[in-house]
C-alpha cells in the first residue's frame, strides 16, 4: 500500500504476456463515465457511455499495446508484460539497441490502429458509408456520409431531416417554420433533449424523412472514431509519445543515440507546453495531468542519458516511456513494490547490454583500425565509415 505505481492487478494472460489494470484506471474511468452520464439534459443513455468509456477505450489501448509487443518480438525482442492505466498503456518490452528494432517497435502500436480503421471503414463502405475523419466530432452523434444517396446519417442522438436537395440549417424549434417557408431543404442538427419520436412522425406528412444510420454503422463509426483519434495523438513527435520515439530513432539513424533522445525530448517539453495552455483553455484535466508526465518523463530522460554510460533498448507503447528513478536510501529495509523490483531488473538488464554493446562496438572498431593500417580510409566500405564516424562521436561525448 506504500507504493501507489503498485496498485495494478493482472486481470490475464494472452500469448505468453501478462496483462496488468491499474487501480487508476478504474478510477478515471469511472469518473470520465459519470461526468458525462451526470451531464445535465443529456440524451445519452448510461450503456452508451459506459460501452465508449469503458469498454471501447479498454479494448482498444489493449490491442494497441499488443501491437508493441508483437513488434518487439519480430525485431527479436522480448514481452515482458502490459499495463493498462489511466494515461494509456505501458508495454514493457526488451528491443535490440539499434534505431530500426526501436522505430519498428514505436511504429507497432499506431499500426494496430491503423488496421482497426481500414476494418471499419471496409465495413462501412460495404454498407454505402464513408467514416467520419474528425478526430473531434462527437461519437455519440456519429454522424456519417451515404455515398450512395448523398445524405449524412446520424444516430439516435442526432436528428438528420431531408426533403430533396437544398440544404438549410436550423435549430430544432424553427423546425416547424422552415418547412411552412421552404418546399425543398435539409436541417442537420444534434438531437435536443426534448425530441421524442413523435416530432419525426410528426414530420412524415410533410414529405420529410429522417436519415437514421443503422446500429452496426453507428458502432463501427465510433471503433473508427477512436482508433483515428488515438492513432493521430500517438503519431505527435514528441517524447514519450510513440512519435516521438519514432522521431528519437530516424535521429539517432542519421547522427547517433545522444542526438535522437536528446531532439524527441526538446520537442516532448515544448509539446507538453502547448498541453498545458490547451488544458487551461478548455478546461480539461486530463490534458493537464498528461502534460505533467511528459514533462517529467523527457526530463528524466535527458538526465538519464547524461548520468548513466550509455542507452539502452526498450520501447513502451502509447507514447509512455519508464517511471525510472534515482534508488534512494531507505531508513529501514523494506520488500520494494512490484514496480520496483522490475525497474531494478530492467536496470540491471540495460547495464549488462550497455556492456555488452560496447564490447562489441570496440571489437568491430579494433578490426576497423586493422583494415585501415593495412588498405588505407579508401578500404572503407560507407557502411563502415557511418559506423567509425557514431563510434566516434557516441564516445566522444561521454
Amino acid at each position: 500500500m506504500r507504493d501507489p505505481m503498485s496498485w495494478a492487478l493482472r486481470v490475464f494472460t494472452a500469448y505468453g504476456i501478462p496483462v496488468k489494470v491499474h487501480l487508476f484506471f478504474f478510477l478515471f474511468t469511472l469518473g470520465l463515465f459519470l461526468r458525462q452520464a451526470t451531464e445535465k439534459a443529456s440524451p445519452i443513455t448510461t450503456l452508451d457511455i459506459f460501452l465508449v468509456t469503458v469498454v471501447m477505450l479498454f479494448g482498444i489501448i489493449l490491442l494497441h499495446e499488443f501491437g508493441h509487443c508483437f513488434a518487439a518480438r519480430f525485431v527479436g525482442g522480448e514481452a515482458k508484460e502490459i499495463l493498462i492505466w489511466p494515461l494509456g498503456g505501458l508495454a514493457m518490452v526488451e528491443v535490440p539497441h539499434a534505431p530500426k528494432p526501436h522505430f519498428i517497435v514505436a511504429a507497432g502500436g499506431p499500426a494496430v490502429n491503423v488496421v482497426l480503421c481500414l476494418l471499419c471503414a471496409v465495413g462501412l463502405a460495404v454498407g454505402g458509408y464513408f467514416p467520419n475523419l474528425n478526430p473531434i466530432a462527437d461519437p455519440y452523434l456519429s454522424a456519417i456520409h451515404n455515398y450512395r444517396d448523398g445524405r449524412t446519417y446520424t444516430s439516435e442522438y442526432g436528428l438528420s431531416l431531408y426533403k430533396k436537395t437544398e440544404k438549410i440549417s436550423g435549430p430544432a424549434d424553427e423546425i416547424d417554420k422552415l418547412l411552412r417557408e421552404k418546399g425543398s431543404y435539409e436541417v442537420r442538427f444534434t438531437l435536443p433533449p426534448e425530441f421524442n419520436s413523435r416530432t419525426a412522425e410528426a414530420l412524415a406528412p410533410l414529405g420529410v424523412e429522417r436519415a437514421l444510420a443503422p446500429g452496426w454503422a453507428v458502432w463501427l463509426n465510433r471503433i473508427f472514431w477512436l482508433s483515428w483519434a488515438l492513432f493521430l495523438f500517438n503519431l505527435i513527435p514528441a517524447f514519450p509519445l510513440d512519435g516521438g520515439q519514432m522521431l528519437q530513432a530516424i535521429v539517432w539513424g542519421r547522427t547517433d543515440y545522444r542526438r535522437g533522445t536528446t531532439v524527441a525530448c526538446q520537442s516532448g517539453f515544448i509539446v507538453a507546453v502547448l498541453f498545458v495552455v490547451a488544458a487551461i483553455w478548455i478546461n480539461e484535466a486530463t490534458l493537464i495531468g498528461l502534460a505533467m508526465f511528459m514533462l517529467y518523463l523527457a526530463g528524466s530522460k535527458l538526465q538519464e542519458l547524461d548520468r548513466e554510460d550509455g542507452p539502452f533498448g526498450y520501447d513502451f507503447s502509447a507514447g509512455y516511456t519508464s517511471l525510472e528513478k534515482d534508488d534512494e536510501p531507505e531508513a529501514k529495509p523494506k520488500r520494494p513494490g512490484a514496480l520496483a523490483r522490475w525497474m531494478q531488473a530492467r536496470k540491471d538488464r540495460k547495464e549488462k547490454a550497455a556492456a555488452e554493446q560496447k564490447a562489441r562496438d570496440s571489437e568491430r572498431m579494433e578490426a576497423l583500425l586493422e583494415k585501415i593500417n593495412a588498405g588505407g580510409m579508401g578500404s572503407l566500405s560507407a557502411e563502415e565509415r557511418r559506423f567509425l564516424e557514431q563510434f566516434s562521436a557516441k564516445y566522444r561525448k561521454r
